[in-house]
């Protein structure tokens, strides 16, 4: 099926970087398939997404030193779709909800030595399918994915190193609401490691928020977000963020695009809580995938799982 639907396995700010959203674009009609699908792809276009392929200094095994892609960049992007696009498709996520289930995620159980599935607390979720029934009830988010898929993958694959190439046309996905009533994800990471061939393949994470576009006026802008500026809560917190031992806030903004690498960011969603249904915390991940003839996943760095998981509460999970 297009976009590769129904595939893969299901997951105090020192920095003063100005926030990026997208330039303003010609107008293109919304109201077709065509233009939607055009639209979404110049707003890729426009985006900027260079975080993703900063160069840091790591150690390897051996002990020698070597670039690599930074393991902790991250892209967040305002203002992405639009407000009549990012409108439309929250109205097609509220249509959604009588289908959805209570989201199961996995973590280490230090008593059975075993990775356990647990259910989120106050969390539904559900794949969003292509196909003709898929498309038919969420068309708008069918063709998101689609074009989010195809352009992100190529524009990306320009300036990537070849071991973190995605798939143009395979992906996998999630659209999750958090119902309030303290509803969160624990700390994790989307991917924990393995082989690109088998297993978990997701490499790159860009999940969308479908609040309202007004959803947080008058508070403060990226990166100087944090979690006390609005009671509702709900928002994502990553780890080792801009530095070691930091931890970024980053509001649940509406049409608002987060970006990271699904095999080493560690991150969670703080406690959210929803006076009113404009307030439900909703979000559609896209996880692109692994290229399979070149694209590596990288396995979970020991300082990092040191750092960050313990036993209990705390032990390592994936989204």
């Amino acid at each position: 099926a297009a976009g590769g639907f129904g595939g893969g396995k299901k997951k105090t700010v020192k920095s003063k970087k100005k926030n990026k959203s997208v330039k303003k674009q010609p107008t293109i009609n919304l109201f077709t398939p065509e233009g939607r699908l055009e639209h979404i792809r110049s707003r890729v276009d426009a985006a900027d997404f260079s975080p993703l392929s900063k160069l840091i200094l790591k150690r390897l095994d051996d002990g020698q030193i070597a670039l690599d892609i930074d393991p902790n960049s991250i892209v967040v992007i305002d203002n992405f779709l639009g407000n009549d696009l990012i409108t439309s498709m929250r109205a097609e996520a509220l249509s959604l909800m009588p289908k959805m289930v209570p989201s199961q995620s996995t973590r280490w159980d230090e008593e059975t030595q075993s990775v356990i599935p647990y259910e989120k607390k106050g969390v539904l979720s559900m794949q969003i399918e292509g196909g003709t029934a898929g498309y038919a009830a969420s068309p708008r988010l069918v063709e998101y994915i689609v074009s989010l898929t195809n352009n992100l993958s190529r524009k990306l694959n320009q300036v990537l190193p070849d071991a973190y190439h995605l798939a143009t046309e395979e992906q996998t996905n999630k659209l999750a609401v958090c119902l309030g009533d303290g509803s969160y994800y624990d700390k994790h990471i989307d991917n924990l490691g393995g082989s690109s061939d088998a297993g978990d393949q997701r490499k790159l994470t860009a999940l969308i928020y479908l609040q309202p576009p007004n959803s947080h006026d008058g508070q403060p802008p990226y990166p100087d977000e944090k979690v006390e500026d609005d009671p509702r809560g709900g928002y994502f917190r990553a780890y080792d963020v801009p530095e070691v031992g930091d931890v970024t806030c980053i509001a649940p903004r509406g049409d608002r695009l987060v970006v990271f690498w699904s095999d080493s960011l560690v991150h969670d969603v703080s406690p959210s809580f929803a006076p009113s249904e404009d307030d439900k915390r909703f979000a559609l991940t896209t996880w692109l995938v692994a290229d399979k003839k070149t694209g590596e996943i990288r396995g979970t760095d020991l300082e990092v799982s040191a750092r960050h998981f313990d036993s209990g509460e705390n032990s390592i999970g994936k989204g």
